[in-house]
């Protein structure tokens, strides 16, 4: 491996959206940004730059409507690593980039972070770990599909175990990149994440 740019065709994008969505009040997927649903934003966001963007997303969720390709977690019940599960598994590239669709501010920049971080580390992905948290964050992450094999059933539903079983090289986030890893569970933190949108775009 080498620490060179990313390249379009080894990366595709999955972004989470079978959650409950029980704390917002209502699908997070459909929260509107620029006139759009924040799902659509984040795909047409990453689509110049990689192979493919897909949702993950319940099977009975109705989120074909919003005209970005979908894949199915049929799990039972919502866990992180079900949507993980699918998103290693499905066909496409080599590299799998995976977020939440309640991560409004994650960016391409980050992306191309994590990617020279795996790649620098020889490692089979990468996560990113704040500077006040032992753990890293399950998400946004860089993964090789092979990592698959790796966790699997075995790998239980902890998304952090997960980490930890398949290597992934971590990259701790300097102060300018906090804001990227924004994750928007209530409509408190919504609206905070918007006004603080909008002092900066003022």
């Amino acid at each position: 491996m080498s620490a060179e740019g990313i390249r379009r065709d080894e990366i595709d994008v999955f972004v989470l959206a079978g959650g409950r969505s029980s704390r917002m009040g209502r699908d997070k997927a459909r929260l509107e940004l620029d006139g759009l649903p924040l799902a659509v934003v984040i795909a047409r966001r990453f689509a110049p730059h990689v192979r493919s963007v897909r949702l993950v997303a319940k099977p009975d969720s109705g989120i074909e409507d919003l005209g970005v390709p979908v894949v199915h977690d049929a799990a039972p019940l919502p866990a992180l690593v079900h949507g993980l599960a699918v998103a290693l598994a499905a066909p496409g590239s080599e590299w799998r980039f995976v977020l939440a669709c309640d991560m409004p501010a994650v960016s391409v920049a980050l992306l191309e972070q994590l990617w020279v971080v795996a790649h620098a580390a020889r490692a089979p992905g990468s996560v990113a770990r704040l500077p006040e948290r032992a753990d890293p964050e399950p998400l946004p992450s860089l993964w090789h599909r092979s990592i698959a094999s790796r966790c699997g059933a075995s790998g239980g539903l902890a998304a952090r175990d997960w980490v930890r079983a398949a290597g992934l090289a971590t990259w701790d986030v300097p102060p300018e990149h906090r804001e990227a890893l924004v994750q928007c569970n209530t409509p408190a933190e919504w609206a905070a994440w918007l006004g603080r949108r909008h002092r900066e775009d003022s």
